[in-house]
């Protein structure tokens, strides 16, 4: 199974049983996708935990969470890669687009203004 799209049912399903605190299993990846969740609100903190030889991250949920969904764009099976153009924009202009780019993981905007294209990782809102 995707390790990403594990991570994201993890955090949905903590915070639709009102846990406050959940633990997935270490990658940089879901360390700089938590940096950016964080950053716009998302999730209020995390940490990396060394238990035995095993690493893990502990995310710690927002009291009020403004976390409706998130879905997975971008699959192990079909990958999705955009041109700075062609970032997504979503409806409203409520959530976030993640975008994994040459210069590192970003929110499709600042991709967007750098003119940086990349894969699409996920939708946020």
């Amino acid at each position: 199974m995707d390790p990403i799209a594990q991570m994201f049912t993890n955090i949905l399903n903590a915070k639709n049983a009102d846990q406050k605190k959940l633990t997935v299993q270490f990658s940089k990846l879901k360390m700089g996708i938590l940096s950016i969740l964080k950053e716009h609100g998302y999730v209020d903190d995390f940490k990396e935990n060394k238990i035995d030889k095993f690493t893990y991250i502990e995310i710690k949920l927002r009291d009020i969470n403004k976390l409706n969904g998130i879905r997975r764009i971008s699959r192990p099976g079909r990958r999705y890669y955009a041109t700075s153009s062609r970032i997504p924009l979503l409806k409203g202009s409520r959530g976030i687009i993640i975008i994994s780019t040459s210069q590192g993981l970003m929110n499709g905007e600042d991709a967007r203004k750098k003119g940086l294209g990349g894969e699409v990782i996920a939708e946020v809102n």
